[in-house]
């Protein structure tokens, strides 16, 4: 029964481009928007002083934002366990259609809708949570305290099981539209027990409402050209935003205490949920999605030629680094220069083998241990130098030269690249008289294809070419010495490397790499798109962002900075 009319969906376009087009590649973060000049005006005025990294990021004009976002897959099964005070999600999601990825991060919700496949699961999922709660004494008297008077507990139930459910206070409307519909329980399910049915019937509604599946941010009140959020919508955006699910009680508490509007209140709140269990793993989220763990899971090697490239260790690589950059974050309060550079990792006695390390072995049916191992600075530096994003973008023991490089290009430095045709001819094979680097050349350096891949793309694997698929060091391929040097623009300058060390060395300290990490973590905690080229907002928003990131290197201070902007708690008329 789908006792709620009211889904809607909204997506607006998404557009392919393409690779080996005469389509324009550019170069970093905060490029000139249409019809700036050359060089100008960038990234638009700062408002504060760089120097003042300790400030608030003030970001003018306003960007523009989503008022309706539906939650995500992941937000909506730890919103209805914590709803329901569970200890564990319930695992309904499982069965639900998968919806394709079509932006970096599966939290921009604005690009997700309520089609009709959907639309029946949430429905499904909606039926069953209601029985299981209202057949079961211990959750129905969770959610609907006993009272003397059944008239007042149903009142009561709707109204404070409805503010949780769609995180604001119920209007009066909402309240007696769905009295009435518990009164129509009895008569619609039949179970012989009428409140039992009456809150089965409301929950199924409940669960099926629009102010449930999506978050709705209806203030409309402009002042100085911006509308503030009311608290309750502050809740939900530092809440999704942080720990990927509803508010909790301490939110909910002051929201309606209307301390919201303090952007101290919303500092700590957001430095609590930071710290939370809920929020370690928001932030492992984002970094499992930016680093593409998911392509991990595709991995597969000879184990003739690789013995340490198990099956079963391909887990263990995004533990890997999961571990890494949780220890990075949590463990040392340091930044992005520290993941791209360190040089030591976390491995398990798997791991290990690959790097050709000795972490002791667990016993059987004990827990394998992360490790914090030390690496060869000579040879690793960070993630780019990880086993895991060696061996994903290899085919086999050779590297994946344009993988690699458009992943650090897109991902690490931002350079926009447009996606590569369908008629994409293969590589050539690889002779016993040419290496991996020349076959890649021989492809690619004439047009179309030189416009991204000969100054945007190649140069970025050609500097990994020493690390092999197994992530082993080389250097000789074919009887040849491997050629890992080339140049790259970075910061606006032209950089000479020579090997995968000197190229991460120079991205580790430069501002792009810092502007590039600070739109990817706004985009993910905003659930929207951040668009530096054409958003003039949006470019002021990310250059104070990577400023502070560069000059203070706190990834938990990033954060804090970018959800205690206005950027965050306003939104455009």
């Amino acid at each position: 029964m789908n006792t709620d009319r009211a889904l809607r969906a909204v997506s607006p376009p998404f557009a392919a481009l393409l690779f080996c087009t005469t389509l324009a590649c550019t170069g970093q973060v905060g490029a000139p928007g249409p019809g700036d000049p050359p060089g100008g005006p960038g990234p638009g005025p700062v408002t504060n002083p760089p120097g003042d990294v300790n400030g608030p990021i003030i970001s003018m004009p306003v960007p523009g934002t989503t008022r309706m976002v539906r939650l995500n897959t992941q937000q909506w099964e730890n919103t209805v366990r914590d709803l329901l005070r569970l200890p564990t999600p319930l695992g309904l999601s499982k069965d639900f259609v998968s919806a394709p990825l079509v932006t970096d991060f599966d939290t921009n919700g604005g690009v997700l809708t309520v089609d009709s496949n959907n639309r029946t699961d949430f429905q499904t999922a909606a039926e069953a949570i209601a029985k299981k709660v209202a057949h079961d004494p211990a959750l129905l008297a969770m959610v609907a305290p006993a009272a003397a008077d059944p008239a007042a507990r149903a009142k009561g139930f709707i109204q404070s099981f409805g503010q949780r459910a769609f995180r604001r206070p119920l209007a009066a409307a909402d309240t007696d539209r769905y009295v009435t519909l518990f009164n129509k329980g009895a008569m619609l399910l039949s179970s012989g027990d009428a409140f039992v049915d009456g809150v089965e019937v409301v929950l199924r509604a409940l669960f099926q409402s629009p102010h449930f599946l999506y978050r709705i941010e209806s203030s409309t009140a402009a002042v100085g050209g911006k509308i503030a959020l009311g608290d309750y919508e502050i809740a939900s955006r530092l809440s999704y935003g942080l720990a990927n699910t509803m508010p909790d009680d301490a939110l909910l508490s002051d929201a309606a205490g209307k301390k919201l509007q303090s952007r101290d209140a919303v500092v700590e709140h957001a430095r609590r949920l930071l710290a939370s269990p809920a929020g370690q793993t928001t932030v492992s989220d984002f970094h499992y999605q930016l680093l593409r763990l998911r392509d991990f899971d595709q991995i597969n090697k000879d184990q003739q030629k690789a013995p340490a490239f198990t099956p079963e260790v391909n887990a263990d690589l995004k533990q890997e680094a999961l571990a890494f950059v949780n220890n990075v974050i949590y463990g040392q309060d340091k930044g992005v220069a520290e993941m791209l550079s360190a040089p030591y990792t976390f491995a398990n006695s798997k791991v290990a083998k690959i790097y050709g390390l000795n972490v002791p072995t667990a016993a059987a049916g004990q827990p394998d241990p992360f490790v914090r191992v030390s690496l060869d600075p000579t040879q690793r530096a960070g993630l780019l130098t990880q086993a895991g994003f060696l061996a994903a973008n290899a085919e086999g023991q050779t590297p994946a030269i344009i993988l690699r490089g458009v992943q650090i290009a897109r991902d690490v430095l931002c350079v926009t690249i447009p996606d590569p045709p369908n008629d994409v001819p293969p590589l050539p094979e690889l002779t016993p008289m040419s290496t991996n680097r020349q076959r890649v050349e021989m492809l690619t350096n004439n047009a179309p294809c030189s416009t991204c891949h000969v100054s945007l793309i190649n140069p970025l694997g050609f500097a990994f070419e020493r690390l092999d698929g197994f992530a082993q060091l080389r250097t000789q391929e074919n009887g040849q010495t491997i050629d890992a040097t080339g140049k790259y623009n970075i910061d606006g300058k032209d950089v000479s490397f020579n090997g995968a060390l000197d190229l991460i060395k120079a991205i580790a300290v430069s501002q792009q790499a810092h502007d590039c990490y600070s739109s990817h973590l706004a985009e993910y905690l905003y659930g929207r798109d951040v668009d530096t080229n054409n958003n003039m907002a949006d470019r002021n928003l990310v250059t104070q962002a990577g400023l502070r990131a560069k000059a203070n290197p706190s990834i938990k201070d990033l954060i804090v900075k970018l959800v205690a902007t206005d950027a965050f708690l306003t939104r455009a008329p």
